[in-house]
This record gives C-alpha cells, structure tokens and sequence, in this order.
C-alpha cells in the first residue's frame, strides 16, 4: 500500500522521518518528494501525479504554510485539493502550535471538511508516530468491515423478530448501531446494563424516571422498554433503539405531527451517546411520516394546515463511522437531518 506523506519539508525533517518510521512500521510503502529524483516535469506536478497513485493520503501541518508556487496556493495544499478530489482516503494531523496567518486559513479548510477522514493532534515526532499508526490501523479495520447493503440486511433480518406493543401512529426514530468488527455473545453483557442504560436514558432525555421499565427479552435480544423509548441489543452487537421523534404542540389537530430538526438532532445525538461513540457502521431511519412535517413546530397549532401526499412513509441515512468522533459524527447528523427533510419536501 502506497502511502503519500505531505508536509512542509523545511524545518520539518524530524517529523517527516517519524512519519515514515510509522508507516514503514505496518510493512507500508511511504511516497515522499525527498525520494522523487529526476523528472521530465516539474516537482508540483511530481507530487500531484503521486497524490494521484497513492492509496492513502497523510497530510501534516505544523506552524509554517510552506513554498507557494502559485500565490496563495501551497504545494502542501495543492496536494490536500488532488486528495480531496480524488476521492483518496486522508488521514490529517496538525502540530499543537502557533500557526503563521497563511497556515491559519489552511488548518481551517481542513477542519471545515469533516468528511471521509481521520484527525489527530501532535506535539513532537514520537506522538506523531503514534498517531499515525494508529489512524492507519483504524483505517485498514475499515476496510473489513461488512458491507452496506450487508448492514441494511441485517437490520430488516433483525426487525422481523418479535415486535413490542402495538403500532404507533406518531414518527418514529429508529436508531441502528452494529459494531465493527462484530461482537460475540453481546446478549449476556447487555443483559446486565439495563438499569445503567435506563439510567443513561433518563439523562439523556429519552426517557422519565418515574416510569421506570420492564425487560425485553427474546431467544435473539434483550432489552427493554421505558415509555415510548425502546432498547434491543443482538449477540453480535446489534443495537436498535426506538424512541418518539415528534414534538407535542399546543393545541394540535389530530393527524398532525411535527418532527422538529433541533429536537431530532438531540434525539440522535443522544442515541449516539448510549452507544458510546464506538466505531461500526450507523443509521437514523424517520418512520410513519405520511402525517408528518420535518420542521420545526408552530406556538400553537394552526387553524388549518396542508399536508403533503407522498408515498415515503420512512426516509433513512447510513455511515460507517471508524472512529465515530464527535465533530464528524455532529456533522453528519445535522447534513442527514437536511436531507431527509429534502427529500420529503420534494
């Protein structure tokens, strides 16, 4: 696997060198400028033309922005552009520092773009080893993940077994979480949390404590059920929760539900709490949405609403979340609520 490390090279020969250290350290090719040679062409488009072959894409930023052969364009952030472009797995990690006022806006960009890769912070060249081999394991673990459509399989293969109570006309959320790799006989230990997990719910909003709860346990889960909030967990991880995503209105028609985004963003933010931001495979799927608007809810109802005619009763998001950090796990939430909403609206 061919690794491209980009950085400044000036002043930053130690932390280049601990760069390749950890990537040679997991039997991994390191793509560098240093080991270019001669060229027909011109060093930027070298480096470029390697961004474009590699496999994998480390970017390192410390405190200078580095050789601009264009004005106001680094070759650094040249190379973070081809990345992004060409769809390349990107692993950043930024040196707790003072930044000069080019680098500033740089390390923003990177920041601002939580999509598709891992972030981490150094201080020396031993943490920036660390931190490297660490965001490349975590990335080969990705790659044996289950697929997908093999995740969606097993939540409807999950769905199917034994349902609580009857139906519910008010939308739904339904959270999903299957932990990468699987667990093993996660049934037992989940068995034992459940006044830890009632008790999280409480916390965290999703259920009252005067409610309390009862056990739900079936020969595939167990779990429980709290009000309208629901709880399985499957020997091999699986998680399912279940919890009212519609918010009370005074005065509301009967029929009308509203599902305010602000509220629903705690919902899974919350959800995303109980499963302990592990790393695996996540989907927020919206249910009963036939009455339903994604938007946040009037003072009072009105005294006469128009309702869409849609055949989505449900609308879903999905993303392979290792890890599952809070910044691109908030991110995505608030993105998936949009989109959602969109496509309801049209």
């Amino acid at each position: 696997m061919k690794v491209f490390i980009s950085s400044v090279v000036r002043g930053f020969e130690q932390f280049r060198a601990a760069a390749k250290d950890a990537v040679e350290t997991l039997d991994m090719k390191p793509v560098m400028s240093e080991h270019f040679g001669a060229r027909t062409y011109s060093s930027e488009h070298a480096c470029l033309t390697e961004v474009d072959q590699c496999d994998v894409y480390i970017l390192i930023l410390g405190a200078n922005y580095g050789y601009e052969p264009q004005p106001g364009l680094s070759v650094t952030q040249q190379e973070f552009h081809q990345a992004v472009s060409k769809r390349k797995p990107i692993l950043v990690f930024i040196q707790q520092t003072d930044f000069d006022a080019k680098q500033i806006v740089f390390v923003n960009e990177v920041s601002d773009y939580k999509q598709g890769f891992f972030r981490a912070s150094f201080s020396d060249p031993q943490e920036l080893l660390k931190a490297i081999v660490q965001g490349l394991s975590r990335m080969e673990k990705s790659k044996s993940a289950i697929s997908e459509n093999a995740f969606h399989e097993r939540i409807t293969e999950a769905s199917s077994s034994r349902s609580y109570g009857g139906h519910s006309y008010a939308p739904q959320l339904e959270f999903a979480f299957l932990p990468q790799p699987i667990e093993q006989h996660a049934v037992h230990g989940a068995a034992q949390r459940r006044d830890e997990i009632f008790h999280s719910f409480h916390n965290l909003g999703l259920a009252k404590f005067k409610q309390g709860y009862e056990d739900w346990d079936d020969k595939l889960f167990t779990g429980l059920k709290s009000g309208d909030t629901s709880w399985r967990v499957f020997d091999d991880g699986l998680v399912l929760l279940e919890t009212d995503a519609s918010v009370p209105v005074e005065g509301r028609t009967a029929g009308l539900y509203f599902v305010s985004p602000t509220n629903l963003s705690k919902l899974i933010k919350s959800c995303f709490e109980v499963s302990g931001f592990n790393s695996g495979w996540y989907r927020i799927t919206l249910k009963n949405l036939d009455m339903a608007k994604i938007e946040e809810p009037p003072a009072t109802a009105p005294s006469s609403y128009s309702m869409p005619m849609r055949r989505e009763k449900l609308v879903s998001e999905s993303r392979l979340f290792i890890p599952a950090t809070r910044p691109i796990v908030e991110q995505w939430i608030q993105e998936s609520i949009v989109r959602m909403a969109r496509s309801l609206a049209y």
